[in-house]
């Protein structure tokens, strides 16, 4: 008998952009990052819509983003810190440059929020993401694929239960 497959067997990837990359707009090269995670999973890549954001905690005239968020199941030789390393390479190919100013432009930001139901807590990588739970940006997108009932791991309350609890100072809006 097969094994039925769950939300808790997915990684979930943020995926963001405000520049122009060599591949085109921010809407195109979140479309050739979602091409290149589909040789990550065993089974097809789950997307939200992509949605476009205010910056928050940004340097001023920052332009807004473009925000989508994307479900994988990890091939079986996969770790967190292999898909990491996999999704710095990505925003590497796109040109995107590394600063201590926090949250500026960039060509693209791959995070991992989730990695099946790991908690991890190194100096390279901090599972769920940290700031997931805080983040519109990222809920949104999240229930859109999951459910409103759906668990960060580690967390006793549900996406939507975070995300009702959160600030409206993010503007956010499907596209």
């Amino acid at each position: 008998m097969a094994q039925s497959i769950g939300f808790r067997d997915y990684a979930f990837i943020s995926l963001g952009s405000n520049l122009a990359t060599a591949f085109g707009s921010s809407q195109q090269t979140l479309e050739w990052a979602l091409d290149k995670l589909k040789n990550l999973s065993v089974s097809p890549v789950i997307t939200s819509s992509v949605y476009i954001s205010s910056p928050v905690g940004s340097p001023p005239d920052t332009p807004d983003f473009l925000n989508a968020v994307a479900g994988i199941i990890p091939l079986g030789q996969d770790t967190p810190l292999s898909l990491l390393h996999f999704l710095q390479a990505l925003e590497d190919e796109t040109g995107r440059t590394r600063s201590d100013i926090q949250n500026e432009a960039r060509t693209l930001d791959l995070d991992l929020i989730t990695f099946k139901n790991e908690i991890l807590n190194s100096d390279e990588l901090i599972l769920p993401h940290p700031r997931a739970h805080e983040r519109r940006f990222i809920l949104e997108p999240l229930i859109e694929i999951t459910s409103n009932n759906f668990k960060l791991p580690g967390f006793n309350s549900s996406i939507e239960l975070q995300l009702s609890a959160l600030s409206n100072q993010q503007a956010i809006k499907k596209i």
